[in-house]
């Protein structure tokens, strides 16, 4: 490097899945004026460090830090198989190929699930996934915020500092400007530890921060922040036009004043110049080269590209206009030329756009230039619901390479609608969703619960329509990628509700004095929904997904699990199957009782008592099964038991003897389920399970399982050692009923309806509990070389 140059840093955590687009944005602009510029996504080199094998190995030596002991003993159990485990994991979520294969898809998601739960206990008060961050310190928090900077026992990010902040861009004497995008609260103590490292160690460089969060926190202030110590400029609103300028400025020694959008504190107060709007029309190409695409959570890349910037509606909600400015396209032309780009350039065929809303007009133009190009790609976005979206658009639409529209639904209920200023009408959702379907795009309906004057019936009326467009884009328009999300309403300070709270029949409530950076607000209704009630509401539509109870080890939110909304559109671009939990194939204990066992899996002995008399417990891991048993372990010592070996009939009698057990189930019962999920394997590496190869001859028998109350007709089934949890209908609750003791498909019969149908679906539902680790198979007595297999049953 003989020039002096600029880094541009998206700091974490912003999406983990694809390149976030502002720094290659501002990237490409400053290239294209003449200036020497590096990107450097620290996101995800953050990100890919700690969930490899030599960050959680660094991780491991660090130690655990976290207080809640659950977290701490869940990482102790996962850490082995983890740390073996991690990088193929994500090799397959980053090949195309591998997306046809769900169930590999499946074990790679569960072991980054492992591998965050292994960061989490590694520093006090963290939350550590693939979306938000929890931080012991508050981003709501100037104080938390300054005192996080300094302190690496608590703050992942200045402990992970060589990763956020490079040596190799800050030991190089031509740095001169470091500019930090910051797009999310999620990013802002990775964004002051960066900035405050830098100006530590290089005070002759400048520091200018920008994005859509900056821009709304900087609004708020009247006087100069403590965060100048470390910042010298932030830019509010969009940075194609003020950034170059501040480079070429500071470059040359000269005074920043009159730049529009840049803040800046001088001689003790705060000194700001309007924004304005950036021309669409001859803006330059994002500039990826510098990010490393390979190393992304998605296979691809898929690269982020716009057609136009803000939003052309005022949602009563919504603070995109706000930070965004006015609503401008850019030619088609134009889009389409960068889009031919980005796929000769990075070799991609997939892209998101970015856009804010997506109108009909710019989707139709930028539609038709691919399909006239005759250009071979795949593309999802946001739009809204519209008169004028016909099934002639639809078409265009899919046949430019459309595969995935997120809508925002919010509410299917006019008054709802027009209290949100949304500007749809109802009948205008059920003709847009049955073009889009038709034409073979899958929707995504964003739903809001609770916006301030609705009412109970109103949002499970919404939530019932949701719910019945997505049952029918998989049973009439056979388009299994459709997904709805809902979550509570929350009030944004620069949103118009919170500008006219009265207008909404709300009051404000202001937050604490330490939480001087939020910029949400509580607030109190006087008819509909209460946030607490929109809250509830929102569980409430989950479906009761997430149990609890007897599963400390699976209570986090295990986010690596969940399908967002890249895999989504790639699955549907590829026709690739959907993602689903893991599934086995259902085994038989065949070992005889004089086969000698010894521990296959992790144990940890629980630092805490397990139940109300005061005994202690010990948890169990196989890593390769994803298979967890917390064991009642009255006795002080007794690991060695399983370590050593002992033989199968010894070994329940002595688990009988000493209370060892697992939700009642002791003895021979408990010796079997440990043999079934893997945790105990023969010393002489002798077979001791059979694979049932024929289902419909055999008996079954309930694997201990969580039953909770009904949703609907259904009940919903939680499996805590397979972490798995299912709806089931009637028919599969007669099954499971059955099997309470040892039922076969004959026994079925007798309280079916009578005719084939009836016995293929009761299979089925066996088949499919089964595979899901709810029922296991006990067959009659089998002959296997001179012993003989005794049929256990370990009842639910």
């Amino acid at each position: 490097m003989n020039q002096r140059f600029t880094l541009l840093i998206n700091p974490p955590l912003w999406n983990a899945y694809a390149p976030h687009l502002a720094v290659p944005l501002l990237a490409g602009t400053l290239r294209d004026q003449g200036f020497a510029v590096h990107s450097y996504d620290a996101s995800v080199e953050v990100l890919d460090w700690l969930l490899s094998a030599d960050g959680l190995r660094a991780l491991a030596e660090h130690g655990t830090r976290a207080r809640d002991r659950h977290v701490a003993a869940r990482a102790h159990l996962v850490h082995d198989h983890t740390v073996r485990d991690v990088d193929r994991a994500k090799a397959v979520l980053r090949n195309l190929d591998a997306l046809s294969d769900a169930q590999e898809q499946a074990w790679a998601r569960r072991v980054l699930r492992n591998a965050m739960w292994s960061v989490s206990a590694a520093f006090d008060g963290l939350r550590f996934d693939l979306v938000a961050n929890d931080l012991y310190y508050s981003a709501n928090s100037t104080q938390a915020v300054l005192e996080s900077v300094n302190d690496p026992e608590r703050n992942i990010y200045r402990w992970a500092l060589d990763r956020l902040v490079p040596a190799r861009y800050l030991d190089d004497p031509q740095l001169a400007i470091v500019g930090i995008s910051m797009s999310a609260d999620t990013q802002l103590i990775a964004t002051m530890t960066a900035a405050a490292e830098i100006r530590r160690r290089r005070p002759d460089v400048r520091i200018v921060v920008g994005g859509n969060y900056a821009t709304r926190m900087v609004e708020e202030w009247s006087a100069p922040h403590p965060f100048f110590e470390w910042v010298d400029a932030f830019v509010m609103s969009e940075g194609e036009e003020a950034l170059p300028e501040l480079v070429r400025r500071w470059n040359c020694g000269e005074n920043i004043s009159g730049i529009p959008g840049v803040v800046a504190a001088v001689d003790g107060s705060l000194v700001r110049t309007p924004a304005r709007p950036v021309k669409l029309d001859g803006v330059s190409a994002p500039y990826f080269a510098d990010l490393p695409l390979e190393r992304y959570f998605a296979p691809g890349p898929i690269l982020p590209v716009y057609a136009s910037r803000s939003c052309a509606w005022k949602c009563a909600f919504c603070s995109i206009p706000f930070a965004s400015g006015s609503f401008r396209s850019r030619p088609a032309a134009q889009t389409v030329d960068h889009l031919e780009y980005l796929m000769a350039e990075y070799g991609t065929r997939t892209f998101m756009f970015v856009d804010e809303i997506l109108t009909l007009h710019v989707m139709r133009e930028v539609a038709q230039e691919i399909v006239d190009r005759g250009l071979d790609l795949f593309w999802y976005g946001e739009t809204r619901f519209a008169g004028g979206f016909s099934r002639k658009l639809a078409e265009l639409l899919y046949q430019s390479g459309c595969r995935r529209l997120n809508f925002g639904l919010e509410s299917y209920n006019q008054r709802v609608l027009d209290l949100m200023v949304k500007g749809t009408k109802v009948e205008h959702v059920e003709r847009t969703l049955q073009n889009v379907m038709a034409s073979g795009i899958a929707p995504h309906l964003f739903v809001i619960h609770g916006f301030p004057g609705e009412k109970q019936e109103e949002a499970e009326r919404t939530i019932a329509y949701a719910e019945e467009k997505i049952r029918e884009a998989q049973t009439r328009y056979d388009n299994p990628y459709a997904t709805w999300g809902g979550s509570p309403f929350i009030l944004d300070l620069h949103s118009p509700i919170a500008r006219d709270p009265q207008d909404f029949g709300i009051e404000l409530i202001d937050p604490a004095p330490e939480h001087d950076l939020s910029l949400v607000r509580e607030y109190t209704v006087s008819d509909g929904l209460t946030p607490k009630g929109a809250a509830e509401v929102a569980r409430s539509a989950q479906g009761s997904t997430v149990i609890k109870r007897n599963v400390w080890f699976r209570t986090s939110t295990e986010s690596a699990l969940a399908e967002v909304e890249e895999f989504t559109f790639l699955r549907a671009s590829l026709h690739a199957p959907i993602a689903e939990p893991l599934r086995s194939a259902p085994f038989c204990v065949i070992g005889t009782e004089h086969a000698r066992v010894e521990l296959a899996c992790s144990a940890y002995k629980l630092p805490w008592n397990a139940d109300e008399e005061g005994g202690s417990a010990v948890a169990l891991y196989q890593g390769d099964r994803d298979r967890f048993v917390q064991l009642s372990w009255p006795i002080e010592t007794g690991l060695e038991v399983l370590a050593q070996g002992m033989e199968i009939d010894r070994l329940a009698v002595w688990f009988a003897g000493n209370d060892v057990s697992w939700g009642g189930v002791t003895g021979r019962p408990l010796v079997d389920l440990l043999i079934r999920h893997g945790m105990l394997k023969d010393i002489g590496d002798q077979p001791l399970l059979r694979e049932a190869a024929e289902l419909a001859g055999w008996s079954w028998c309930r694997e201990p399982a969580v039953l909770e109350a009904p949703h609907d007709s259904d009940l919903v089934l939680h499996s805590p050692v397979t972490g798995n949890t299912v709806r089931i209908n009637p028919l599969g609750q007669l099954i499971w009923h059955l099997c309470a003791e040892e039922a076969s498909p004959s026994d079925f019969a007798e309280y079916l309806p009578t005719g084939p149908e009836w016995h293929q679906a009761a299979l089925d539902v066996v088949h499919e509990l089964a595979a899901l680790g709810f029922l296991y198979p006990a067959s009659p007595a089998v002959d296997v070389g001179a012993a003989r297999v005794a049929t256990v049953s370990a009842a639910g």
